[in-house]
């Protein structure tokens, strides 16, 4: 699954190390949770709830990430059918906030990962007090801007809630990280009692996204808030960019997760903002057109360490981004042929 903000180098590693303790083949047969991706999207804290249980509202939603198979394959266990992501980042600071919903084969698979994670952390694990079926509260003082590392797993069933909040003056207290957990799992525990279901996305939003072909699977749809699509392009003025899509009529984005085929290692993400005018959306997308060499489809961006390939077709500003689902690393030259072939498709799809 993917990681893309600061969940913790040390829960990074305490998580392969858990991988590792259950590959195996799960034998007892499925789990009773039939959910599906994006109803563990749905089930997420909404931006009003992470600005009241945080204490302020400089919080801002990042784009989701759908951990689904063929994604990361090689690092995934056998036993975790998938995994939804949504991070946050503050406004003013580095501080980042992110829930990660991990569905595992069943109720003792899940419980298994649990108890490879507290073997791993020892001593240092907090197990109260008790949220869902079972809890783990961590803390690590880590470098950076946001060197106050915390993360609190929960477990509900066959679901782990994976709830990660990085912050810059001092660790919160237990009671906070307790509070902030029930909430989680309050939506959670909606989405397994079959009370919350998420509509699936509407046709006319997954038929401006990328058509399908060879060189990408499809992991899951949605649409983002304009200040998720502006995280996602790596800008910093989040609020300013914003504003300006709003004020030229784009509320919302239409946003597609993919893996690459090539290298499952590497996750593609598209967007579509559609405007009042095509000269709107050219405007829009002119820094990013700008960085192409003449006759090509994208460019490698050396600041982000990602592949980026923009385009407008009438008011609509499309652009797919191909990066590695380790945000430490640099995406592969696999993006390339691909998503040249997938982008010159997607052109002539939305004309």
């Amino acid at each position: 699954m993917t990681r893309r903000f600061s969940l913790l180098v040390v829960v990074a590693a305490i998580a392969l190390l858990a991988s590792a303790c259950t590959r195996t083949i799960n034998t007892s047969g499925s789990g009773s949770f039939n959910a599906q991706p994006k109803d563990l999207y749905g089930a997420m804290p909404s931006l009003s709830d992470v600005s009241a249980l945080l204490g302020d509202d400089n919080w801002r939603p990042g784009p989701p990430s759908f951990g689904v198979r063929p994604l990361d394959v090689a690092s995934m266990p056998l036993t975790e059918k998938f995994a939804v992501t949504q991070p946050f980042v503050h406004l003013g600071s580095a501080e980042t906030f992110i829930v990660d919903y991990e569905v595992w084969s069943d109720s003792g698979a899940a419980k298994s990962h649990m108890s490879s994670v507290q073997t791993a952390l020892g001593t240092a694990a907090i197990t109260s007090p008790k949220v869902g079926d079972q809890v783990i509260y961590y803390g690590s003082q880590g470098s950076g801007a946001a060197p106050y590392q915390t993360v609190t797993l929960v477990r509900a069933g066959e679901v782990v809630a994976v709830i990660g909040w990085d912050l810059k003056d001092a660790f919160p207290k237990v009671a906070q990280l307790t509070k902030i957990a029930n909430k989680v799992i309050v939506r959670l525990n909606s989405v397994m009692a079959g009370k919350v279901r998420t509509s699936p996305p509407a046709a006319s939003d997954t038929a401006v996204l990328p058509p399908d072909s060879l060189d990408l699977t499809l992991l899951g749809s949605a649409r983002i808030p304009v200040e998720a699509a502006v995280v996602m392009i790596g800008a910093t003025s989040i609020d300013t960019l914003a504003q300006v899509l709003r004020s030229h009529g784009v509320s919302d984005v239409t946003f597609g997760d993919y893996a690459l085929n090539a290298d499952t290692h590497m996750e593609v993400r598209a967007t579509v903002l559609t405007f009042t005018t095509a000269k709107e959306a050219t405007d829009w997308l002119a820094p990013f057109v700008s960085s192409m060499a003449t006759g090509q489809e994208g460019y490698y961006d050396d600041a982000h360490g990602w592949y980026v390939f923009p385009f407008v077709s009438g008011a609509r500003a499309a652009m797919i981004i191909c990066q590695s689902t380790v945000s430490t690393e640099a995406a592969s030259r696999a993006c390339e042929s691909p998503l040249t072939r997938v982008t010159a498709a997607w052109k002539v799809n939305l004309t």
